[in-house]
């Protein structure tokens, strides 16, 4: 399924960003900006993310981490 403007931290939008996020989204948050890798977590067995201004860093959160962490996750510039 394609992105959604935007997820919240609950545990139905956390599952709705694992499923829907491919490697290469861009992921927005009040904290920074985000890469979905292609590294998947061994838990959740989602993707994991890495902040966009480290481009060979690996993978260092997952989604569902992300986003409780940030509050919510938009997928268009704030």
């Amino acid at each position: 399924m394609p992105l959604k403007p935007h997820y919240q931290p609950t545990r139905a939008d956390a599952a709705d960003l694992t499923r829907d996020a491919q490697p290469g989204d861009r992921l927005y948050a009040i904290g920074g900006d985000f890469i979905v890798t292609d590294t998947t977590s061994a838990i959740t067995g989602g993707h994991m993310v890495r902040p966009a201004d480290y481009p060979t860093s690996p993978g260092s959160i997952s989604l569902a981490q992300l986003l409780a962490h940030t509050g919510g996750i938009f997928t268009q510039p704030i």
